[in-house]
């Protein structure tokens, strides 16, 4: 029996990325909810209240760093794992990410196996945290 692990949403303009990503992450376990531009990707956080978010930097009306910046000024927002990914790879996109409240920040093409290694080190922290 596979256990349970957190829930996570997936935000991307891209619907193949999205949908790539959510079937990967929903087979390991993950319960995934997916948001289709930075406005959706706020407003689905704000009610269904992820333990994680992955968060393409560059979407429609709303960019990823913007999604980041509003849930970090929320306290019920404040434990929640946010890794930005996005195809701008520089160390100054990477600190603009970091800045904008991300904790993580994952370029594409997205490595699968280093994104769940990543998603490991922090599952049964943020279980205890909540």
């Amino acid at each position: 029996m596979r256990k349970h692990l957190p829930r996570l949403l997936v935000a991307d303009d891209d619907a193949a990325i999205r949908a790539a990503c959510a079937s990967a992450l929903s087979l390991e376990g993950y319960d995934v909810h997916t948001a289709q531009n930075g406005c959706a990707a706020l407003a689905e956080i704000r009610r269904w209240r992820p333990e994680i978010a992955l968060i393409d930097v560059e979407m429609p009306l709303m960019d990823g760093r913007e999604v980041a910046r509003q849930l970090r000024q929320a306290d019920e927002h404040k434990l929640t794992l946010l890794i930005a990914v996005t195809a701008l790879s520089s160390m100054a996109e990477r600190a603009a990410s970091i800045r904008a409240g991300f904790n993580y920040h994952f370029t594409k093409p997205l490595r699968l196996s280093a994104l769940l290694e990543t998603l490991a080190l922090h599952a049964s922290s943020l279980k205890s945290a909540r």
